[in-house]
């Protein structure tokens, strides 16, 4: 049994899907198997996959599932001592593994762990970067001012059942690993091993509807059943509430609700001067869309 599991699901992922599957293959730690998931495609990824050798285990659904639900089913067929995340868009950089099973083997407390993330377009081409700002051991404080755990990015320990929520469409990942980070310590690794492709079709550029309702149906689930973290975190709990209320605005401004997106706004405005300057921007709807609107994958 491989000691990594990497689950990567695919709906009609042909176009960039070699260069996902070789950025595994090139990894400098090579004890590991793919569990790929067809979610029901209708192109070349069957084709594609099964090009491979037998390190890629490929399995289809009977029919097309929601993202969540799709990754459960991949879930039940990862056996290795860790699982990975990889989507059929985006590349590892050869020494992530290695990187990472240094670590966790390590820091056995650990029970995730991530890195820093370069951003690429369509074109393969480097668009920014994200690099973490929370040090190895408790994270939750900084998830709750800035997520920052792409999931890309993940190595985690598989001691224990994980599922996503199958009926969040934008934010099951969210979902699963901030409440992690809340009870568990966590392992960060600054340096970015994974290329994220930003793409202006992508999952959350068609979900906007539901950015803020899922995040705030995580965070309310989170607190209502853990009244010491409420305690413990007062003004980062309101900083991540400040978020929701700030996907909330970015809705109702891409409906021309420009009275609702400054409400919402102006409620969390005295957060911090960042919230401050946006409710500021929200009286020019031409300038807000200008700045929010090039930002979110």
């Amino acid at each position: 049994m491989a000691q990594v599991s990497i689950l990567m699901n695919g709906y009609n992922a042909e176009q960039y899907l070699n260069e996902a599957i070789d950025s595994i293959y090139a990894q400098t730690f090579n004890d590991w198997e793919i569990i790929f998931i067809d979610n029901c495609s209708t192109d070349q990824t069957k084709n594609i996959v099964m090009g491979y050798d037998d390190k890629i285990k490929y399995y289809a659904t009977s029919s097309n599932l929601p993202l969540g639900a799709a990754r459960n089913f991949g879930l039940s067929f990862c056996h290795g001592e860790y699982i990975a995340f990889l989507d059929t868009d985006d590349i590892w950089l050869p020494n992530k593994l290695e990187e990472q099973i240094r670590m966790m083997d390590k820091y056995k407390e650990y029970i995730l762990c991530y890195t820093g993330v370069i951003y690429i377009d369509q074109f393969g081409k480097q668009t920014g970067r994200m690099l973490p700002r929370a040090l190895s051991g408790n994270v939750f404080p900084i998830q709750l001012k800035r997520y920052e755990i792409n999931m890309q990015s993940v190595l985690l320990r598989n001691n224990y059942e994980i599922r996503f929520n199958k009926d969040l469409k934008h934010s099951p990942d969210f979902d699963l690993f901030l409440p992690l980070t809340a009870n568990h310590l966590v392992a960060v690794i600054e340096t970015p091993l994974v290329k994220y492709r930003r793409l202006s079709n992508s999952l959350t550029s068609k979900n906007i509807a539901v950015w803020w309702s899922e995040m705030q149906y995580t965070l309310d689930k989170l607190f209502h059943n853990n009244k010491l973290l409420s305690e413990q975190y007062p003004k980062e709990i309101q900083l991540a509430y400040a978020k929701v209320a700030y996907n909330k605005a970015k809705y109702f401004a891409s409906q021309n609700q420009w009275s609702k997106v400054r409400q919402e706004l102006k409620r969390y405005s005295h957060t911090s001067l960042t919230y401050f300057m946006i409710y500021l921007i929200a009286f020019s709807p031409y300038l807000f869309n200008k700045i929010f609107f090039q930002k979110d994958k």
